[in-house]
């Protein structure tokens, strides 16, 4: 019994690992970026991007909430950035997304609202 039990263990944690997305390491918002980077983020700029040696930081200006995803197609990265509710009278919020990629994925690409759109300054720090 126990080693049925054992294999389906092995089988269901073989499944789980196969559904994974290798190729990107994470996605997520963050409430800080690492060290002097907050020096390099211009609030006049709307789409910014903060590269370091490991790990990418899409910086987003927006009066309106955001809601955020990746996709991943072939070589690019798809970020993918939905304005919803507007936040009347909060002022412009900012909104930083860490990325971190494999080296398969040499290139970003950013959607905002289906729309895509060029990054208005690339940095590295």
């Amino acid at each position: 019994m126990r080693g049925i039990l054992f294999s389906w263990l092995i089988v269901a944690g073989l499944i789980a690992a196969g559904c994974s997305d290798p190729e990107v390491t994470s996605f997520s918002e963050v409430n800080q970026l690492p060290g002097k980077a907050w020096e390099q983020v211009d609030p006049a700029l709307s789409l910014q991007m903060l590269n370091s040696k490991d790990k990418s930081y899409i910086v987003f200006q927006s009066e309106q909430a955001v809601e955020a995803d990746y996709e991943i197609k072939d070589n690019m990265v798809i970020i993918k950035l939905e304005e919803t509710v507007s936040t009347q009278g909060a002022g412009t919020d900012t909104h930083v997304y860490e990325l971190t990629t494999d080296a398969k994925q040499d290139t970003i690409e950013v959607r905002v609202n289906g729309e895509q759109r060029p990054f208005d300054s690339v940095t590295g720090f």
